[in-house]
């Protein structure tokens, strides 16, 4: 794993009152018998997942889910024991222990999965762990994403049959997610909700949770009954779920921002080559910046077409993205030291995420999931994390 890269200007700021003003803000489109988990998977979107999960937490989450086991852990070991961590993706089941001990709550897709699960305790010797706790489970039921889950009533009734030969379980909740709530045909959200009642039928009335909300679901999409759980993800970091600047329901703050610095500034004369292969040649003299940022923090090659921003001025990349830096032409000279803006806000202009994505031909989630852990996150948060 890499490691932050103290001694050099490039960071992510992260704002966490903007992400607490977001989880107030869908906290309040919500029905008061709905929960809130911040979705923390994947370092949180890029945002760092401990800090994000506690500012979550203070402003009203009740609960986080996450992709993995390991990133489960990480928030336990971090000091979150008592709110629930539901883990989103599929769990080898040899893991059986660690969710266990750490109480995380796992998504499962067949019956098999128990069985594995208890062999693996049995030939460890660790049947123990199962005195004192029962592992909370969610069956996943597939609607027509086509991801994890089961797809028709009778398997459901099977399972609901043979989950009972395992007493260490408490099946907790059935959930679904809904693959065009956030982009696509909004028809075929109504096909898959009609899906999802069908198998409701035969899940046991014992069996209280029901969620399929993620941020673009319980945004655009409210149904009756409610999802019991709200899985806010990119919206908690300020994102329209379809990248669009267009209004929403509720008032989003984006809580992210990239900059840097200029570390070498020279003038070049007309026809001079800039960066690998020769792949830019000046039209004319030009001032040219070096920024020490590349794609081995994230600011990936195809990211070529995106300017920075520098005193106001959006300045393009010039030739090729290096592995950890990259040259701009500037509009001037300006002193080593200056601040670049890659994501964010500089004077009058904006380098919004949901625009770059549109730009590269990406979306905002790989944007953010991109940048790597060399590029230090500082956090702002005022004293009371108030909005």
């Amino acid at each position: 794993m890499s490691q932050a890269s103290e001694h050099r200007p490039t960071v992510a700021i992260i704002n966490l009152n903007a992400i607490q003003h977001n989880v107030r803000e869908m906290k309040r489109h919500l029905e008061p018998d709905q929960a809130l988990y911040a979705v923390v998977k994947a370092n949180a979107y890029g945002h760092g997942a401990v800090a994000v999960a506690k500012a979550a937490l203070a402003a009203g989450a009740q609960g986080l889910a996450v992709a993995t086991v390991d990133e489960g852990i990480e928030l336990r070991q971090a000091g979150l024991l008592a709110q629930p961590i539901l883990i989103l993706g599929l769990v080898d089941p040899r893991a059986i222990a660690e969710l266990v001990y750490y109480r995380l709550t796992v998504i499962v897709s067949d019956l098999i999965w128990f069985q594995e699960a208890w062999a693996q305790l049995v030939s460890n010797h660790q049947e123990s762990l199962l005195d004192d706790a029962k592992l909370k489970v969610h069956l996943a039921l597939d609607t027509g994403m086509g991801r994890i889950g089961l797809r028709t009533v009778e398997e459901v009734q099977a399972f609901a049959e043979g989950i009972q030969v395992f007493p260490w379980v408490n099946w907790e909740g059935v959930d679904t997610h809904f693959s065009t709530a956030g982009g696509g045909d909004p028809a075929y959200v109504e096909t898959q909700w009609a899906k999802w009642q069908e198998l409701l039928t035969a899940v046991p009335d014992s069996v209280t949770v029901r969620h399929y909300a993620n941020s673009a679901m319980g945004v655009w999409f409210k149904r009756q009954p409610v999802s019991s759980i709200e899985r806010f993800g990119i919206s908690m970091y300020g994102m329209h779920p379809k990248d669009e600047r267009s209004s929403l329901p509720i008032d989003l703050q984006p809580a992210l921002q990239l900059i840097s610095e200029i570390v070498y500034v020279k003038q070049v004369e007309k026809g001079s080559k800039i960066s690998y292969g020769a792949s830019y040649e000046a039209q004319e003299d030009e001032w040219v910046a070096t920024i020490p940022i590349g794609y081995a923090d994230g600011w990936f090659r195809h990211y070529k077409d995106i300017p920075v921003l520098v005193e106001g001025h959006a300045c393009p990349v010039l030739g090729v993205i290096n592995m950890d830096q990259l040259m701009i032409r500037l509009p001037h000279q300006v002193p080593v030291g200056t601040t670049v803006t890659l994501i964010g806000q500089d004077h009058h202009l904006e380098n919004h995420a949901a625009d770059l994505a549109r730009l590269v031909g990406t979306i905002s989630y790989e944007i953010f999931c991109g940048l790597s852990d060399r590029i230090p996150r500082i956090y702002l948060q005022d004293e009371e994390g108030e909005d």
